[in-house]
């Protein structure tokens, strides 16, 4: 059988663009065939990373949306979590905040505050909310994720696993040290049992409880635990690794800190 070469990404773009075009032409600008080509040319322009352009489109796929379906239409709230994520990959958290706001309203009325869905647009909503310096309320809404992943059986998922990195990293920022330990310390276990003890994942935690335990003046712990991270990336990535040689400069900077206290 003769294989079909695959297409450029500009030349799926450009057929993208030539069927919203006709759509536009033929069916009208907010039409349900022109808002599904719409979607296809941002798509396109995702994948192309042409975040700025997808953006443009996103909104007048979510007017249309409003226009056709409702402000509170699942389609509608969903073109609205990819209109906010492209705002926040260009660092417009301003711009995505009402955006988010909406969508956590609204999947919370439709399906629940612990349905996952609603999880996964609270937890985009206290990055934003970070991203703001809004840390209290980011520490709230991921809280509420945190818990809504254990009531649904699902605190040890990728979800849950980063919902509590997420809250750790907050309580870290809030100066609340022995919270932010009490986390990390329950996922280094998870990622030990599950990935195993010098998986990168496993050590990322190791390295961020270190990290806590330091800025908590608790030296000695860390500079066991900047060891044992030492030692771990060494004989996985090898010595001359940048995170190897990036984790002595850490040990070497508690160590410091412990000769002159």
């Amino acid at each position: 059988m003769m294989r079909v070469p695959e297409q450029s990404p500009e030349l799926q773009l450009k057929q993208a663009q030539d069927v919203l075009s006709w759509a536009i032409r033929k069916r009208g600008a907010d039409s349900p065939f022109t808002v599904k080509a719409m979607n296809e040319v941002a798509n396109q322009l995702a994948r192309q990373a042409r975040t700025t352009e997808e953006a443009v489109l996103r909104w007048q796929i979510i007017d249309a949306l409003r226009t056709n379906l409702g402000p509170e239409d699942e389609a509608t709230l969903n073109a609205e979590w990819k209109l906010a994520t492209c705002l926040t990959s260009l660092d417009r958290p301003e711009d995505a905040d009402p955006l988010l706001t909406h969508v956590v309203a609204g999947k919370a009325l439709a399906l629940g505050n612990d349905d996952p869905e609603t999880l996964a647009a609270r937890a985009w909503s206290a990055t934003v909310a970070k991203k703001l310096g809004r840390l209290p309320e980011a520490r709230l809404q991921q809280e509420q994720v945190v818990a809504g992943y254990e009531l649904q059986g699902l605190a040890e998922s990728d979800q849950g696993i980063l919902a509590a990195l997420n809250l750790a990293s907050t309580l870290t920022a809030l100066h609340d040290f022995d919270g932010a330990s009490r986390l990390l310390r329950h996922v280094l276990d998870l990622r030990s049992r599950t990935l195993g003890s010098d998986d990168p994942r496993t050590l990322d935690v190791l390295e961020a409880l270190a990290s806590v335990s330091f800025m908590n003046k608790n030296v000695p712990e860390a500079t066991v635990m900047a060891r044992n991270l030492v030692e771990k990336r060494a004989r996985v990535l090898g010595d001359d690794a940048e995170e190897t040689i990036k984790s002595r400069a850490f040990l070497a900077s508690i160590e410091a800190h412990g000769d002159s206290a």
